[in-house]
């Protein structure tokens, strides 16, 4: 009896570790941030190159901004007393702030992908379309 009841317990602690957890905290709030994102897209049809230029040049400012914000606080951190903690916590910022820009510029690149093969999709169409036409028409 005492073996079923350790099998049991046993068998469900590995069906609980073994799900993924759900997205919490920072990486729900990233992936927010890019769904947002991605959601400023121009409407279908529009051209979409100087959208995604302008945000990359924005992604990438903020990047550097993050990395020279990161170069200053760890040179504060170095005058205190409790320099690891100071560069620990400078660090977490700085990952936390490049994690919502990466998030982002997938977001990016999904939205150029969906474009592109939409595009590519339609010249495909078109190109069976005019050959049916040509078969068609003799």
């Amino acid at each position: 009896m005492n073996r079923l009841i350790f099998s049991l317990l046993l068998a469900a602690a590995m069906g609980a570790c073994s799900s993924t957890p759900p997205l919490l905290g920072p990486a729900a709030a990233d992936l927010a941030a890019a769904k947002a994102l991605a959601a400023t897209a121009p409407p279908e049809g529009e051209p979409v190159a100087s959208w995604l230029k302008t945000e990359r040049e924005r992604i990438k400012s903020e990047h550097e901004a993050a990395d020279q914000h990161f170069d200053q606080a760890e040179k504060v951190c170095w005058r205190r007393f409790a320099v690891n903690d100071c560069v620990r916590e400078a660090r977490m910022q700085r990952r936390a702030t490049l994690s919502r820009l990466r998030q982002e510029d997938l977001a990016l690149n999904e939205v150029e992908r969906q474009r592109l093969t939409a595009t590519r999709m339609q010249e495909l169409e078109q190109k069976k379309q005019d050959a049916a036409d040509k078969n068609a028409a003799p």
